[in-house]
């Protein structure tokens, strides 16, 4: 297993999944945009996600519901590890220059603790090895790569807000 952080976690923080998601993809389509100006190619983008209203969601009132499901986008890696009884609320992406990164979110009932033991035990076998991980104040990432390409690379993230625990990942696949 990699090297291990104690400092604060890499996390999203906003009012719903859906909020992260649009803020987290608007970083990286605006970093995208300015590596594609420099190097003069073009940027595609795809999003999928939950509604993005409150009735209803984890975070209108701390009641602990997960927010709407959305369908996996095709062409996802069928074989990334997904936390069992994970229910997938937002999912994109964006392509530049032939590298598609998807950006997708789960949600769970389950604790921060749990969802950070799985994918510290199924991030570090089979084809994934994990190059860092850190935890800070009921949060956890992990930066990861496949064994057998660390060009396929991506961070994972785990945090509980609302009763809810929401794991983000975003995932570099080179075209």
């Amino acid at each position: 297993m990699g090297g291990r952080w104690d400092g604060p976690p890499v996390a999203w923080s906003g009012r719903n999944g859906a909020e992260r998601l649009v803020r987290t993809a608007f970083v990286l389509i605006v970093a995208l945009a300015v590596a594609s100006a420099a190097c003069g190619s073009s940027t595609s983008h795809s999003t999928s996600t939950g509604s993005p209203a409150v009735s209803g969601s984890a975070s209108a009132g701390g009641n602990g519901k997960l927010d709407p499901a959305v369908s996996m986008p095709k062409g996802f890696p069928s074989d990334f590890p997904v936390y069992p009884g994970a229910r997938l609320t937002s999912a994109g992406e964006v392509t530049l220059n032939g590298q598609m990164t998807w950006g997708v979110q789960w949600e769970t009932l389950q604790s921060v603790d749990s969802v950070q033991g799985f994918y510290s035990r199924t991030l570090d076998e089979g084809d994934w090895t994990i190059t860092f991980n850190g935890s800070s104040k009921g949060a956890f990432s992990v930066i990861f790569s496949r064994r057998s390409n660390s060009k396929i690379a991506g961070i994972l993230t785990v945090e509980s807000e609302s009763n809810v625990t929401h794991i983000q990942l975003a995932l570099g696949v080179p075209g």
